[in-house]
């Protein structure tokens, strides 16, 4: 199961908030000058950043209370930068039920818009119940 594909684009302003809630200080985040002082051709994006992409895309499943995140990985596959495009979808990669719980890994991938893959955030779950959903709204 996966999502539809979703183009998404990353702002110095979501750069900004996002590098204030995590306190990261670097400055490569902070200006187009900083950045290129260190040798980017514009800002980069915090290596983990990718995954608030979540927030933009619509899931056509519905993971059943209680939700537990057990562990997340994020795989930095190339460097991400402000005011590009990338493709985004979300897939479920893994599922099994033990015990009347149900183990879902679902997986955000990130693709440039040459097609190659820039970042994989990779989530293990559990759930007391999984189910696709039959009625998605028009977003």
């Amino acid at each position: 199961m996966k999502t539809k594909d979703h183009e998404i684009t990353f702002s110095h302003e979501k750069v900004q908030e996002f590098v204030q809630l995590t306190g990261d200080r670097n400055p490569i985040y902070q200006s187009i000058d900083k950045a290129k002082e260190y040798g980017f051709k514009t800002i980069p994006l915090p290596p983990a950043m990718p995954n608030i992409a979540y927030q933009w895309i619509e899931i056509p499943w519905n993971l059943q209370d209680p939700v537990i995140h057990r562990k997340q990985k994020c795989v930095l596959h190339q460097r991400m930068f402000i005011e590009e495009r990338y493709r985004a979808v979300i897939k479920v990669t893994d599922q099994y039920e033990r015990h009347h719980h149900f183990f879902i890994q679902q997986t955000l991938y990130l693709y440039d818009g040459n097609g190659l893959l820039c970042f994989e955030g990779i989530s293990d779950l559990v759930a007391g119940g999984y189910h696709e959903r039959t009625h998605l709204s028009n977003n």
